[in-house]
């Protein structure tokens, strides 16, 4: 089964091939389990040895792709990935170089700051291949920090976040792939903010009636569907951004799940598939982690909001019931994006970690972007920027 439109390069089985005879000459050993209906599946990567090394999750009908391509990303991060591009900037240099970019959301807050020292990542603009500094701690959680930590680093770190590292088959998609996750973050950064109060509601937030051919295909797999909530919004880089919400009788704090892409079909297959896959993989684990975020979240008035998000309702609601597939291709999404980034004067910054043929891992960076969403984590942030 294929996806369409399609966000990959290849096809299903040249991807995970590539992927497999990778991990044969590394002499890395790998377990596939799916559900049922193939519509959500997990990876397991170990050594030769049998030592666990990582785990990947996907979802929808590249559910197999997308989980080798995420164990593999996880194990790169977690235990392979040594960056040779790091630089050790004192801070108010870094903010007088051009290496910071003139769009950065963090520059404003960071000069309040001692000049202390940071360790930053190189990136490389797509648009004007200007070389450019991200602080580290700010774009890999596995980082570890060997520096005396300092108030301009604790900072940074309750903004860590990996939305924009992506594998792939190729350059160009994993770049499709980690804008895509960083334009959505931004989005439900804004549905937050929004739902809160934080900023006035502008009439971008919608509620749909999802199409009827997802519905029966993921009906099996989400007997109460008609218990989510479908949001959609038409992003800054005019893709569709779509959020569903669904109560939870395990947990005080509601399933979530989010997707972009230039197809609102897609958009919201994306969503939904995530949906099943949040469901499907939740544990003991995932409960205690909503319990404590809930008991974060409800010691402010309007941050406990976020908690169940249970006044979607009162958003405008649209009818996309017949809404079909479209024939965009790969080479359709990944224009559209770098065309819109430079329309919007925007910028992509990409720090390549590894790449081979059909193998790539890369992190993409779009600065001026909010990472609000971080808050239902249960980390203190605020909104850094406008949108």
């Amino acid at each position: 089964m294929c996806l369409y439109p399609i966000e990959r390069e290849f096809t299903s089985r040249q991807a995970v091939e590539a992927i497999k005879l990778w991990l044969k000459e590394h002499n890395l050993h790998s377990s596939l389990y799916t559900t049922e209906d193939n519509l959500v599946a997990t990876v397991e990567l170990s050594s030769s040895t049998g030592s666990p090394l990582s785990s990947g999750s996907g979802k929808g009908s590249w559910a197999v792709t997308g989980a080798y391509f995420e164990a593999f990303e996880h194990m790169m991060l977690k235990h392979h990935f040594t960056s040779s591009h790091i630089e050790v900037v004192q801070l108010k240099d870094w903010l007088r170089s051009k290496n910071c970019h003139p769009q950065c959301l963090f520059g404003k807050t960071l000069t309040e700051y001692d000049n202390d020292l940071l360790k930053f990542s190189n990136y490389r603009s797509i648009l004007s291949l200007e070389k450019y500094l991200v602080p580290e701690t700010l774009v890999n959680p596995s980082y570890i920090e060997t520096l005396q930590p300092n108030d301009a680093y604790c900072f940074l770190n309750k903004y860590t976040s990996n939305s924009g590292w992506a594998s792939g088959s190729s350059f160009e998609e994993t770049v499709l792939h980690g804008a895509n996750e960083v334009v959505e973050r931004h989005c439900l950064s804004e549905l937050y903010k929004q739902y809160i109060g934080f900023s006035e509601y502008t009439g971008e937030f919608y509620r749909i009636i999802p199409p009827k051919e997802l519905l029966q295909k993921y009906q099996l797999s989400l007997p109460n569907i008609d218990e989510v909530s479908f949001i959609m919004s038409t992003t800054l880089f005019d893709s569709y951004f779509c959020a569903c919400v669904m109560p939870s009788t395990a947990s005080p704090m509601a399933f979530r799940s989010s997707g972009v892409s230039y197809s609102e079909f897609h958009a919201i297959e994306r969503a939904l598939s995530e949906l099943v896959q949040n469901i499907e993989n939740y544990d003991d684990a995932e409960l205690d982690c909503d319990l404590k975020v809930t008991e974060f979240l409800n010691k402010y008035d309007k941050l406990c909001q976020i908690t169940d998000l249970s006044k979607l309702d009162r958003l405008p609601l649209m009818d996309f019931s017949n809404l079909k597939q479209d024939s965009m291709d790969f080479r359709d999404h990944y224009g559209s994006l770098l065309s819109s980034i430079k329309e919007k004067e925007y910028d992509l910054l990409v720090h390549t970690a590894f790449g081979q043929e059909k193998i790539w891992l890369t992190s993409t960076y779009i600065p001026g972007l909010e990472r609000f969403n971080i808050i239902d984590k249960g980390k203190l942030v605020v909104p850094l920027g406008r949108k």
